[in-house]
């Protein structure tokens, strides 16, 4: 990848999809589609002491689930990036510190690229 402005990157290859994941709450997982996803919780808290938490847990667990079936090592990776509905990014960038990946902000969709 490389920079070739303040906001622009080219990539040096193109961008494909190797894994996906998705880990939902109670209420998805009641509907049509509880097969497809790869972890379905009971608590829509996931554990948590408050929703945003919950919801950096969800992002977390979820890029860890895509990476780890892609078989490809974190130090393989060289960004990803994110979105959420808070319109802040403020539980991507929670749930994906620990990665110590660039990370490239989407507003407005939730999508992950690694």
């Amino acid at each position: 990848m490389k920079r070739l402005g303040k906001q622009t990157y080219k990539l040096d290859n193109p961008v494909s999809i190797l894994s996906t994941a998705t880990i939902v709450g109670p209420k998805e997982a009641a509907g049509p589609l509880k097969k497809y996803f790869d972890k379905c919780v009971e608590d829509e808290f996931y554990g948590e002491e408050t929703w945003e938490k919950a919801e950096s847990r969800f992002i977390k667990d979820t890029v860890d689930t895509a990476i780890s079936k892609s078989n490809i090592p974190v130090s393989n990776i060289d960004a990803c990036f994110a979105g959420d509905l808070l319109n802040q990014c403020i539980s991507s960038s929670f749930g994906l510190r620990e990665l110590n990946l660039p990370f490239f902000r989407n507003i407005w969709c939730m999508f992950y690229f690694c």
